[in-house]
């Protein structure tokens, strides 16, 4: 078996996150990220995975669903992953994992039924990636904000609340 691509888990996480490649590879994690989930659920659930999100954008695209990123019809895109991915029960826990992953920079325990089907791997841990996983969240850059005790962001910056800007809001939909 082969092991998962990078740049073709970058490219699901793109999809996932709603955020761009750049801001992902900006975070310095991705590879590290890769690391974990193959440590957690194994090659084969993560080929599968990254098979799946190919499929799930050729549905959306036609035939021409490659990285290339032919033309893609977003509401079809959704349908199709969440078909081939969200509702899919080995698939969909560790996709909705993997937005966790990126978002809080923690890997949470997979469900109970999920291991007791697929394997224990280190899928049965609740841990963090890497101390710097936190400080590159996703979560601070969505809501605008620096992570508390790390990145100081200056004097009186949290004297007003944190606010999710409209880009952000626009990829929830997923």
């Amino acid at each position: 078996m082969t092991a998962p691509s990078f740049e073709e888990f970058l490219f699901l996480s793109v999809d996932l996150t709603a955020f761009e490649e750049t801001d992902l590879l900006g975070t310095g994690m991705g590879h590290e990220y890769l690391a974990k989930v193959r440590g957690a659920c194994g090659d084969e659930v993560v080929n599968a995975l990254l098979d799946a999100h190919r499929a799930a954008r050729a549905d959306a695209a036609g035939e021409g669903g490659s990285r290339a990123q032919s033309p893609l019809d977003r509401d079809l895109f959704d349908r199709a992953l969440r078909h081939r991915v969200f509702s899919d029960d080995r698939l969909g826990p560790v996709a909705r994992n993997v937005i966790k992953l990126w978002y809080a920079g923690m890997w949470y325990a997979l469900p109970p039924e999920w291991i007791d089907r697929h394997g224990a791997h280190a899928a049965v841990e609740t841990s963090t990636v890497t101390a710097a996983s936190y400080q590159e969240g996703l979560l601070w850059r969505a809501i605008g904000a620096n992570p508390p005790g790390a990145k100081a962001p200056g004097y009186g910056a949290w004297a007003h609340p944190p606010r999710i800007a409209e880009r952000y809001l626009k990829g929830a939909t997923r």
